[in-house]
């Protein structure tokens, strides 16, 4: 049976997905390490014979001149405490190159000047202790220094440097110098990434923050597209703080912000990637909501109890290695419990969480004072853009899905409403039968009650020898017209009101007289009369011609008139034989049930010397479904 065949765990999904991390792989290893990571074995450089540092009494080159210098071995890390100082570096040229020499001085200070053989060739920022910014921490580039500022044989490269207390630390690494030329073609790349891209990266971060919190906040409100825009948020902010050396900030709390940014971020990753998907761990925002105060509570003790040597009870790059630890370790320890989990439309996004995990996991592994990049840094916009494409592809994959589901619907509708027009029809052929059987019950009826019983008694009379000819002649013309109103009532009467009235008037104008009555109709209506659907207006047609027939049939009198108001209409007559209904008639309990199925009222009343038959017309909205059907 095929239950008991083995299930294979390589399905065609896992296959496809490994075959996207291979490929997010090689492409981070040979194609993103390899450009960013400089070979700096690849070219010439000049031989740095000695490193010396000194701290001046001011800013000044001439305290810098007066300084004393002891050595030191790069690299060197100085923290954190309000001071200056000078840095000198001594090398060795045999001969001056025609185009001077490119200098990489790998150095990391708030603010700072360099001169060659004093000659200054670059500053940054204010050296004032009162006025240090970030300036200096904002520039990366490749200086070329001018063939004029360099001499045959000893040459000195000073730096002068300003830090402000509760600072980034000082970091002095040994600088580069080589050929110009070969040294941009070496970093340029580099030199662009700390610089000029770091702009890109700061604009991408919030343009992604700015569209996942729009798409969070106009749409169901996902988590995923929220912690999405934290992420993004604050790695915009804090290249910011990076590029913004002159920010209205005091350097301490600017500081101490930039680091809280980084450290509490891969806390952040956490989350975004537990909302990702359909399975998550619950409750994991709340640990997280004490862990990471738990954190800033420890990077505001690394502040407190810096030591202007650099060596310290806790430090800040201490704290954020540890949160950059716990940061990888939860996003490989979440892929790995996602993985069977997820479905094939979010393999990319897997596949690029991966390669973040690689790239971290890199990172860590290389800090240290060689000239190594980050990678993170470099690639995290890319990834962030990546990891929006991979969640609005997903999102249009479900969109398609969702208009095959309203396709499937729209076609399904289609077929019911078909269904429902044909039982439509069907029911209206049965409504319109019944009518007909109603209409032939009511000219049975009509036959039975009027014409039968008056050739009944014509014939009764006729068999007893009392059959005067001027009673037959009447009431054989009697019988005629009661022919006549017959066979006219089973004519149409059209679609409204307004016309079966003006149908009733026509014929009343000739019937009536001929009848031997006056005949007067007034309206008072102004035309406003209620909409009503054909088969009640039969029915109202119906109540109207009957009271003419009595009237016609058992009035006394000589005058009859109809009374046409917006509310009712009314068919009276000055005759005095009116007693009320008569014993075994049905006309007036007809009426009356007519006038009750569409939702009116009918009366029979005398007053004031007229006999009244009074239909009360329905209000928009009352006629019963029988009249409306």
């Amino acid at each position: 049976m095929e239950s008991q065949q083995p299930m294979s765990w390589m399905t065609a999904d896992r296959v496809r997905l490994l075959a996207l991390l291979v490929l997010a792989q090689m492409a981070l290893w040979f194609a993103i390490l390899t450009v960013f990571d400089a070979d700096k074995d690849s070219i010439r450089y000049i031989a740095i014979g000695a490193s010396e540092i000194a701290e001046p009494t001011a800013p000044t080159w001439e305290a810098v001149g007066q300084a004393e210098y002891e050595a030191f071995e790069p690299p060197l890390r100085i923290c954190c405490q309000a001071k200056h100082h000078a840095v000198r570096f001594v090398f060795d040229l045999e001969r001056v190159p025609q185009d001077g020499l490119g200098l990489l001085h790998e150095m990391r200070a708030d603010a700072y000047q360099i001169r060659m053989n004093r000659m200054e060739v670059l500053r940054r920022g204010d050296l004032a202790l009162d006025s240090v910014g970030l300036e200096g921490r904002s520039h990366h580039a490749i200086l070329r220094v001018p063939p004029e500022s360099l001499q045959t044989g000893r040459n000195e490269l000073v730096m002068l440097l300003a830090a402000k207390e509760g600072g980034l630390a000082l970091t002095i690494n040994e600088p580069l110098l080589a050929d110009y030329a070969d040294l941009q073609q070496v970093y340029g790349l580099r030199a662009f990434i700390l610089t000029d891209y770091k702009l890109v990266s700061m604009a991408i971060g919030f343009m992604v923050a700015i569209l996942a919190f729009l798409a969070w906040y106009r749409g169901d409100r996902q988590p995923y597209l929220f912690w999405l825009a934290t992420v993004a948020a604050l790695w915009g902010c804090a290249i910011m703080l990076q590029l913004w050396g002159s920010m209205p900030l005091p350097i301490r709390l600017r500081s101490f912000f930039m680091v809280l940014v980084y450290i509490t971020l891969p806390f952040f990753w956490i989350l975004l990637i537990n909302s990702w998907g359909g399975s998550r761990i619950p409750h994991l925002g709340k640990v997280a909501a004490g862990v990471i105060p738990a954190v800033i509570l420890a990077t505001a003790i690394a502040y407190s109890t810096r030591t202007g040597t650099g060596g310290m009870v806790l430090s800040e790059e201490v704290v954020g290695f540890v949160a950059t630890v716990i940061g990888m370790v939860g996003l490989a320890l979440l892929l790995v419990w996602k993985f069977p989990r997820i479905d094939r439309t979010m393999h990319f996004e897997f596949a690029i969480y991966s390669a973040m995990v690689v790239v971290i996991t890199r990172d860590l592994l290389v800090r240290s004072p060689e000239l190594r990049l980050p990678v993170l840094n470099i690639v995290l916009p890319v990834l962030l853009v990546a990891l929006a494409v991979g969640f609005i592809s997903r999102n249009i994959r479900l969109f398609r899905s969702a208009e095959q589901i309203n396709t499937l619907l729209q076609t399904q509708l289609a077929d019911r409403t078909a269904e429902l027009a044909i039982a439509h029809d069907r029911e209206k052929g049965l409504l319109r039968e019944q009518a007909h059987q109603e209409e032939r019950q009511r000219i049975l009826r009509d036959m039975h009650d009027g014409l039968g019983s008056s050739l009944m008694s014509m014939m009764l009379a006729a068999r007893r020898g009392k059959a005067e000819p001027e009673k037959v002649a009447s009431g054989l013309q009697g019988v005629i017209d009661e022919m006549r109103l017959l066979i006219d009532s089973m004519d149409t009467v059209g679609e409204s009101l307004h016309s079966a009235l003006a149908l009733l008037r026509e014929r009343s104008k000739e019937r009536v007289p001929a009848g031997g009555f006056a005949f007067d109709w007034t309206d008072r209506s102004g035309g406003s009369l209620p909409e009503m659907p054909p088969r009640s207006v039969l029915q109202v047609f119906r109540v109207l011609q009957e009271a003419m027939t009595n009237a016609l049939k058992h009035s006394d009198g000589n005058r009859i008139e109809v009374l046409v108001e917006r509310d009712a209409i009314s068919v009276l007559d000055n005759g005095s034989r009116f007693e009320g209904p008569r014993a075994g008639g049905r006309g007036l309990e007809n009426m009356a049930t007519r006038a009750t199925a569409v939702g009116g009222e009918f009366s029979m009343e005398r007053r004031d010397g007229w006999t009244i038959a009074r239909i009360a017309l329905p209000t928009v909205g009352e006629s019963t479904p029988e009249a409306a059907d």
